[in-house]
């Protein structure tokens, strides 16, 4: 079973932010932080998540056929803390038009579009695809970092096309599997990647319910930097004003979530210009960031990314009632 839910773009009904926890021992999710390491390609932090999704998978599917698991450590919540290097991405379903660079090529983009089509799969197809890493092993155990390592190395340079569709910025694009529209990663934005199974008790089935729940992390981190942000009664993600300061969208399988959020603490905000791409999809909207929300103010400090990051998990763990733990960084 997969469920796909927009980054940028989805239209849900409202559901209530916070549940009953009573009688509800607390989960525990691991961080696993690349922060330290700086801007990662995208990739490698796509990989990160299929490498510990998949190991999760295979334990549950070993467990519901009663057989002995070689790892009952792979069974655990993670969230995974990135800051990416430059890179625009598209939703499984994301239309090309959103990538409004293309209307000044030549040929109108059409190769370009072509590699980038969600039905399209050749060999220059620009995007990252599992499938091209037929024999993926997820066998290994999470007390090896080095095969975790090695296993994360291998995919990330396997499953991605070697000549990737580049904007006019140079940064590269790469169509993927999750649900939405375009969107935008790199230095100065926090990403989080929370690998949840909804199916513990602390949680609930409903990825509109998920969604909110993101948001609300977001919201109040925000508010411990003295900024006052909301939702949307249309649009997924969360806005100061008219403006979105992050983004949100996951996708599961199986109820054990991928994907997350971007929040936007000191991008340079000129990677959403219009004439690059339409971000989320949303044409009279603007996108915005602590650093620009602060700037002349009486708070007049953009805090760094691990300041930020430190109050979203602290956030993360308050919201969904769960004990954040600190796991082996990511290097």
């Amino acid at each position: 079973q997969n469920n796909f839910s927009s980054i940028c773009h989805i239209t849900t009904h409202r559901s209530n932010s916070t549940h009953s926890t009573n009688n509800i021992t607390n989960n525990s999710a691991y961080v696993r932080s690349a922060l330290s390491a700086g801007p990662i390609p995208y990739q490698k932090g796509w990989a990160w998540q299929q490498v510990l999704l998949n190991r999760r998978m295979n334990y549950m599917r070993m467990q519901e056929k009663q057989e002995t698991s070689p790892d009952g450590k792979q069974d655990k919540d993670w969230i995974l803390m990135f800051e990416h290097q430059p890179v625009y991405t598209l939703g499984r379903g994301a239309m090309e038009d959103y990538l409004t660079f293309l209307n000044n090529e030549a040929d109108g983009g059409l190769e370009k579009r072509t590699r980038l089509s969600r039905k399209y799969r050749g060999e220059d197809a620009s995007r990252l695809n599992i499938d091209r890493f037929q024999k993926h092993n997820t066998s290994g155990t999470a007390d090896n970092p080095t095969a975790e390592q090695d296993e994360v190395d291998e995919l990330s340079n396997q499953s991605i096309c070697k000549q990737p569709v580049l904007a006019p910025n140079g940064s590269p694009i790469y169509r993927i599997e999750r649900g939405g529209e375009v969107t935008y990663h790199g230095p100065g934005q926090l990403v989080m990647y929370p690998l949840l199974n909804l199916k513990q008790p602390n949680y609930q089935q409903d990825l509109h319910w998920y969604l909110r729940q993101i948001e609300e992390v977001i919201i109040r981190t925000l508010l411990h930097f003295d900024i006052k942000s909301n939702r949307d009664d249309i649009n997924t993600g969360v806005w100061v004003g008219k403006n979105k300061i992050a983004a949100v969208g996951v996708s599961a399988s199986k109820w054990i979530t991928t994907h997350g959020l971007a929040l936007n603490v000191s991008p340079n905000l000129e990677h959403f210009d219009k004439d690059i791409i339409t971000p989320c999809g949303i044409e009279e909207r603007g996108v915005t960031s602590i650093s620009e929300v602060l700037r002349g103010t009486s708070s007049d400090h953009c805090p760094s990314l691990n300041e930020v990051a430190d109050v979203a998990l602290k956030c993360f763990g308050e919201v969904f009632h769960v004990d954040v733990t600190e796991g082996r960084p990511i290097r």
